[in-house]
């Protein structure tokens, strides 16, 4: 009978419930994980499987228990899962990015379709970019190496001891920055054939007045792109995957 009450005593039960916070701060903030196509409920199960796996692994905590520390350690316990996902969908951000000047580049930026990740309307190169990007994210077991992540966390930053540094306050500034830099540089071989073919068009239509834009032009481009489009998959899946590598490093840079 003790030694069932010490196994729920008041720190050990303070202690799981910080820990489901932060497995649950995953399925809130973190791409795939956090996906709109997942029931609460189901996110929520699995968040407290993962606590009660990992719980045995989790140090003492290290704090006083009163009502202000473990309202500051539910804050920080949020504040890890904000700053995981917030690092991690910087990658998936330029992914959408890309797409969407891809698209502008394809006259494509009209056609549009609900993303069912996030239940919101994108352009159909870009929907499609991020979903090859969740692929590739599953078949290099990016979702693992996140949940290993999660399992050294618990030393590295102690439960309800999460604080952003300025560390992390600079790879925001410049995380928003490489958005732009990477998502150019993933739509530019799209993007600059659109604009060569716009300029030889345009030479075209200046020595053959009859030659007709909308009917031959229009659809030589998007033919062109989607062509560019499928042979650069292979470079595109390698640079992601690169990418998410230098994000990953990033996270244990930053946390540990």
């Amino acid at each position: 009978m003790t030694s069932f009450a010490f196994f729920f005593s008041e720190e050990r039960v303070v202690g799981f419930i910080l820990l489901f916070i932060r497995t649950g701060g995953i399925f809130m903030f973190l791409p795939f994980f956090s996906s709109a196509t997942i029931y609460p409920t189901i996110k929520a199960s699995i968040a407290f499987l993962f606590a009660a796996l990992l719980y045995p692994l989790s140090p003492p905590l290290g704090f006083e228990l009163n009502a202000a520390s473990v309202l500051l350690a539910v804050i920080s316990e949020l504040a890890f899962g904000f700053a995981i996902g917030f690092v991690l969908n910087l990658l998936f951000s330029a992914v959408q990015y890309a797409g969407e000047q891809i698209s502008f580049a394809m006259s494509f930026s009209m056609a549009s379709a609900i993303d069912p990740q996030s239940e919101s309307s994108s352009t159909i190169i870009a929907q499609f970019l991020y979903l090859i990007a969740i692929l590739l994210f599953l078949a290099f077991d990016g979702h693992h190496l996140i949940l290993l992540f999660l399992a050294k966390s618990l030393y590295a930053s102690p439960l309800g001891g999460f604080v952003f540094g300025a560390d992390f306050l600079l790879y925001a500034i410049k995380g928003f920055g490489w958005i732009f830099v990477l998502g150019v540089t993933i739509a530019f071989p799209i993007v600059g054939l659109s604009l060569l073919s716009d300029i030889t068009f345009g030479m075209i239509m200046k020595t053959v007045p009859s030659f007709n834009l909308l009917v031959v032009g229009m659809p030589a481009r998007i033919l062109l792109a989607l062509i560019v489009l499928t042979l650069t998959c292979g470079s595109f899946a390698l640079a992601f995957k690169n990418e998410f590598i230098k994000s990953y490093n990033a996270l244990g840079a930053l946390f540990f």
